[in-house]
C-alpha cells in the first residue's frame, strides 16, 4: 500500500489525513508512526481494517436475516457510523489514489493486531485468538487444524528461546482442544487455566504476541504477487526495554517480506525503532516516520522527511504570491507540528499535558521545569542525574555550591527558553489573528498579504532552530 489518505473518518474532518509514502524507486514505504492516546492512531487504523476487512465487519455488524434493499442500507449505516461527528460530508477514503469502494483487495493480505487482542484473562485458545484479529482472507477454522495448531507451537517455542532468549515454553493442553500450556521448568509452573495468577503480565503479553506473529508468519501466501502488510497498535504493553529491542529485532528480521505499519504512544520504542533504523542506512531509507496529534480540537497527520519545510513555503510564496490564502494554510499547519515537536521534546507526556506544556513555555516563571541553551535542552530528569553526579564525585565542601549553580540555570531569565517563549508568543498571535483568515472566511478582515506570511516564516525560523538544538530527536 503506497499511500493511504482519508477525510472526514472518525476522529479526522476535512483536513485530509495521508499515511504511508514511496520510496525512491517507488516502493511502499514501511510506516513508524507516533501518536499520544486520542491523537487519532485508532482511527487510521480502523481506517485500514474498514478497507481491508470490509466483508467480514459488514458480517459481524449485519444480522444474517438481512438481505436485499435492508442488508444495503445497514451496509450504508456502518460508514455513517464512522463519520466524523463535526463534518457534514461524506467520508472519502483512496488507497493509492482510488477510491475504497473500488479498490481491488484481492490480492492484499493485511493482518492487524492491536494491544487489546494480546489481553489475557484465564486461558489462551490459540484458534480463538486467532479468529478474533483481523489476519489476511484466512479461514481460521478451516486452516488452523490440530496438526497446524502443533507447528505454530514449535514457531512459537523456537522464536521465545532464540530471539527472545525465554526458558519458558508452550505446549498442547490435554484439557481443551487448541489450549495452551504453559512451562516454566525452572519455577516448577505448567498451567494451563487462570494463568494471570501465576504468570505476570508481561510474560503472558509476549507469549500471545509470538504466537500471533508466529501463526501470521506460517499462515501468509509465499506467492510474489501476494501483498503482505502487517499492521500492528500499541502492542508492546508492559514489555520491558530489553523484550522491546528483541521484538524489534524479531520484525524486520522475520517480516522481511511484509509492508510494516506500526502505531505507537510509547516515545521511548519509538526512539528505540528509530534509533535502530538510523544505524541501518539501506533499511532506514525503506521507512517513514509519522507523527499524529491533535490541536485546537483537529487531528493531524505529518510526515518527517528530510526537506525543509520552511524553504518549501518560502519558495511558494516567491513563485506564487497571489496565493497567499493557501500559503497562509500551511504556514499554520506547519506552526502546530512545531509545537508538537516541541511538546514532545519538552515532556513524554500525554495529550492533554500539551496545553501545559506551551502555556509554561510563554510564561515568564521563576522556576522552569526545563532549560535551553545551545548546549540542548535540561529537563526534571537531568537535573536529577547532574544532582547525582555531583553528590557522588564532588567533594563535600563543593556539592552545594554546585548544585545551586544547576539550580539558577533553571532560573536565568537571558537564556534562550525565553527567547523561545516570546516566539511561540508571537506566532501565536500571528496564527489567531492573522493565518486564522487563510483557513475560513472572515468578513470585514483584510487580506491576508505577504508581508504577514513572511513575518510568520522569520518567527518559525527561530522556532524551530531551537527545537534543533534540543538534541533529543524524538519526532
Amino acid at each position: 500500500m503506497k499511500q493511504l489518505s482519508l477525510e472526514n473518518f472518525k476522529a479526522f474532518g476535512r483536513d485530509i489525513a495521508v499515511l504511508g509514502d514511496v520510496t525512491d524507486d517507488g516502493q511502499p514505504m514501511n510506516v513508524l508512526c507516533y501518536g499520544e492516546n486520542g491523537a487519532g492512531k485508532s482511527s487510521i487504523y480502523e481506517a485500514i481494517k474498514y478497507v481491508f476487512h470490509k466483508t467480514r465487519i459488514e458480517n459481524e455488524r449485519i444480522p444474517a436475516h438481512l438481505v436485499g434493499v435492508q442488508r444495503e442500507n445497514a451496509k450504508r449505516q456502518i460508514l455513517i457510523d464512522y463519520k466524523n461527528c463535526m463534518s457534514n460530508n461524506p467520508i472519502n477514503i483512496t488507497v493509492n489514489g482510488e477510491s475504497f469502494s473500488s479498490f481491488d483487495t484481492s490480492c492484499y493480505h493485511v493482518y492487524m493486531i492491536d494491544g487489546d487482542d494480546l489481553a489475557v484473562e484465564r486461558q489462551i485458545d490459540v484458534k480463538q485468538l486467532l479468529k478474533s484479529m483481523y489476519l489476511g482472507h484466512h479461514d481460521i477454522d478451516q486452516e488452523v487444524t490440530p496438526e497446524f495448531f502443533k507447528v505454530i507451537l514449535d514457531e512459537t517455542n523456537r522464536v521465545l528461546k532464540e530471539f527472545f532468549f525465554e526458558e519458558v515454553t508452550v505446549a498442547e493442553s490435554q484439557n481443551g482442544a487448541f489450549l495452551l500450556i504453559i512451562n516454566d521448568d525452572k519455577q516448577n509452573l505448567h498451567y494451563d487455566d487462570f494463568l494471570k495468577n501465576y504468570f505476570n503480565e508481561a510474560k503472558l503479553h509476549l507469549i500471545v504476541l509470538i504466537v500471533a506473529l508466529s501463526s501470521i508468519s506460517l499462515m501468509a501466501p509465499p506467492q510474489a504477487g501476494q501483498k503482505r502488510i502487517l499492521v500492528l497498535d500499541d502492542f508492546i504493553t508492559s514489555l520491558d526495554t530489553a523484550n522491546r529491542s528483541f521484538l524489534y529485532q524479531y520484525i524486520t528480521s522475520c517480516f522481511k517480506s511484509y509492508q510494516k505499519i506500526i502505531f505507537t504512544h510509547n516515545t521511548s520504542f519509538y526512539n528505540l525503532c528509530d534509533h535502530f533504523l538510523k544505524e541501518v542506512p539501506e533499511e532506514n531509507q525503506k521507512w517513514l516516520r509519522q507523527g499524529i496529534y491533535e490541536y485546537n480540537h483537529k487531528h493531524c497527520i505529518y510526515a518527517k522527511k528530510n526537506v525543509d519545510r520552511i524553504k518549501e513555503i518560502e519558495k511558494e510564496l516567491e513563485n506564487h504570491p497571489e496565493n497567499t490564502p493557501n500559503i497562509g494554510n500551511d504556514v499554520r499547519q506547519y506552526f502546530e507540528v512545531l509545537l508538537h515537536q516541541l511538546a514532545m521534546l519538552l515532556m513524554s507526556g500525554a495529550k492533554e499535558e500539551t496545553t501545559f506544556i506551551i502555556k509554561e513555555i510563554c510564561q515568564k516563571s521563576d522556576s522552569r521545569f526545563f532549560h535551553i541553551d545551545a548546549t540542548g535542552i535540561s529537563d526534571l530528569r537531568t537535573l536529577f542525574k547532574e544532582i547525582n553526579d555531583i553528590m557522588r564525585h564532588a567533594p563535600e565542601a563543593m556539592q552545594w555550591e554546585k548544585i545551586k549553580k544547576i539550580i539558577n540555570k533553571f532560573n536565568n531569565a537571558a537564556e534562550s527558553a525565553d527567547k523561545l517563549s516570546e516566539n511561540i508568543q508571537a506566532m501565536s498571535i500571528y496564527q489567531k489573528v492573522v493565518l486564522h483568515q487563510s483557513s475560513h472566511g472572515h468578513e470585514g478582515l483584510p487580506n491576508l498579504s505577504g508581508k504577514e506570511i513572511k513575518a510568520s516564516i522569520e518567527v518559525m525560523k527561530k522556532i524551530e532552530d531551537t527545537i534543533k538544538k534540543m538534541k533529543i530527536e524524538r519526532i
